[in-house]
């Protein structure tokens, strides 16, 4: 034990007085942690002695804390992190990580040894500190650092999505089991950037604990190749501190940082939405930031600090962000047939078309019912309905009179106006109707999904509900897309001589009649719009169906129906 102090004694006075001429690749000499007068590195470092290790060690009349320090300790209170999703609670720093915050919290100077009772003068320096502003200076608010100073046990026990590092692995706990900033960096050894204890490409640092389901190797976040660079042609990476240039050796740093992070919880590179469309912005990926300013868009960034990943989703406050419809760890680009839900909301929680919470949606309404299946988001009807279907949930249920096939197989057998490949046996996504109008489905080469589109009710084509409307294709494109305009207008096969009638000839919205999410009471959708048809002279307003004749009791555009009946073909 004698020889091994001896050795190390030695071997520090020898490196206290050590030059910064000799280079080692990896070692402290060719860091930024050389602050000599000769590094070659960093513009901060001291004008008045060429020794490297004297500004964190000594020979003699070190602190008690570490071996042979040479620093006093910081004495200030720390604001810790913390977040919803915190398994283990961190306290006030200690151990390695107290030792690297006597330099960087930027309370005391750099050239303040135990060791020297005069200051080194340093260069590019505020009095002495690291300056503020620099990343470097992580000051006394560490709310926005990831956490240090705890025993992680408890939290690899209760989260399911941490794990220990491996034994052997560089990345390791100090001797009392604990998290420090020394399980990830080395301060003796810049082999990788930011004296990372192994790389982090791809992820490979933060991978060694944090583990999610559906993420390694899967996520497209973790395995896509898309090119993070300029496309200018400037070989630069502007995707905030991204130093690697695809998406898939950035990995976990497209969104998160370990330090200064601007999202605080869960130290995301920026706030909410901001930390999506930095790359969905047509640079790095689709479009969407764009998507989200047309007249119809779901606007994520009319709220801010309302989204919480613990949230009862029956009890959280009204709000929409990027993260209530794709889960970023596991969002992948599987395809799916309806009404199962695609890669893209792969492991986003969802509602049952019963109003039960399913932690995990499995089917893609599942998704949109999570809210648009609750009245507190009853959303903004095409018309005054004679039934209430503003609640989503209601109007698609299977145990309804009549309903476009998203939660259950139609009822109606015959539907003579389908466009191939549709059958009365087929099942539609929500997103068949709702969905960017620049998307591929809109004939467009833009994103899918409900981001936004100039059409009301973010709509992929035109639908037009104001009544008197001149009829055309294109006023109707929606509902075009799958029923053939000419099958409808003809009675002969669509058995129903009234659309000729009322759409063409009295310039009547197929919303009128129509409710397009479906009809509780009623078959056909019908379900009618109030602010156009109101109740006969004897206050009845009404549908009916009696063997093959339908029956309607209602007055519209003047015209009195006490009942008005049709010979159902």
């Amino acid at each position: 034990m004698r020889v091994k102090n001896r050795r190390t004694i030695l071997l520090a006075a020898v490196f206290l007085c050590l030059p910064a001429v000799f280079s080692f690749a990896g070692s402290i000499l060719d860091s930024k942690h050389n602050l000599s007068s000769g590094s070659p590195l960093g513009d901060i470092k001291a004008s008045d002695t060429a020794m490297i290790c004297i500004f964190c060690h000594t020979s003699h009349s070190g602190d008690y804390r570490a071996p042979l320090w040479n620093r006093e300790e910081s004495r200030i209170i720390y604001n810790l992190y913390d977040s919803s999703t915190l398994y283990s609670i961190p306290d006030q720093p200690d151990g390695a990580s107290k030792l690297c915050l006597s330099c960087h919290d930027g309370t005391i100077a750099l050239g303040k040894v135990i060791s020297k009772k005069k200051e080194f003068a340093m260069s590019e320096t505020s009095m002495g500190r690291i300056p503020p502003g620099r990343r470097s200076n992580l000051g006394s608010d560490l709310s926005d650092d990831h956490p240090i100073s705890f025993e992680p046990s408890s939290a690899v026990s209760a989260s399911g999505q941490l794990i220990h590092p491996l034994s052997g692995d560089r990345v390791r706990y100090d001797v009392n089991g604990k998290m420090q900033c020394t399980t990830c960096h080395d301060p003796h050894n810049e082999t990788f950037r930011k004296f990372l204890v192994k790389s982090d490409l791809n992820g490979a640092l933060c991978k060694t604990c944090h583990r999610f389901s559906g993420y390694d190797g899967l996520s497209t976040h973790d395995v896509s190749a898309r090119d993070l660079r300029d496309l200018s042609g400037r070989n630069d990476l502007p995707r905030f501190h991204a130093h690697a240039a695809t998406v898939a050796d950035n990995s976990c740093m497209n969104c998160h940082r370990s330090h200064a992070a601007e999202g605080k919880e869960r130290l995301l590179n920026a706030r909410e939405e901001d930390v999506c469309l930095v790359c969905h912005d047509g640079k790095a990926g689709k479009d969407i930031k764009s998507l989200l300013r047309r007249t119809s868009a779901h606007r994520v960034d009319f709220y801010l600090g309302v989204h919480d990943p613990t949230e009862n989703i029956l009890s959280a406050s009204v709000h929409v962000e990027c993260v209530d419809c794709h889960n970023t760890h596991r969002m992948n680009s599987n395809t799916a047939a309806a009404p199962y839900a695609g890669g893209r909301l792969a492991g986003v929680s969802g509602m049952s078309v019963t109003g039960a919470v399913k932690e995990t949606a499995q089917y893609e309404y599942e998704v949109c019912l999570k809210c648009h299946g609750q009245d507190k988001y009853r959303v903004a009807t095409t018309g005054k309905r004679m039934i209430d279907t503003s609640n989503i949930r209601v109007a698609i249920n299977p145990s309804n009179a009549s309903f476009h096939p998203i939660a259950g197989q139609a009822k109606n057998s015959w539907v003579p106006s389908l466009n191939p490949p549709y059958s009365v046996s087929s099942r539609i996504y929500c997103g068949d109707c709702h969905n960017s109008d620049t998307s591929g489905q809109g004939k467009g080469s833009g994103a899918r999904g409900p981001h936004g589109s100039r059409y009301e009710y973010i709509l992929e084509r035109q639908y037009l509900t104001t009544d008197y409307t001149p009829w055309s294709e294109a006023n109707y494109a929606l509902c075009y897309k799958c029923h053939n305009p000419i099958t409808i207008f003809d009675e002969n096969i669509s058995g129903f001589e009234g659309h000729e009638t009322h759409v063409r000839g009295a310039d009547t919205p197929c919303s009128v009649c129509h409710d397009p999410h479906g009809s509780p009471n009623y078959v056909g959708l019908i379900n009618f719009d109030t602010n156009v048809v109101f109740p006969n002279m004897n206050g009845e307003l009404k549908f009916e169906v009696i063997g093959n004749t339908g029956y309607c009791y209602l007055q519209c555009h003047g015209n009195e129906h006490s009942p008005k009946e049709y010979i159902r073909k």
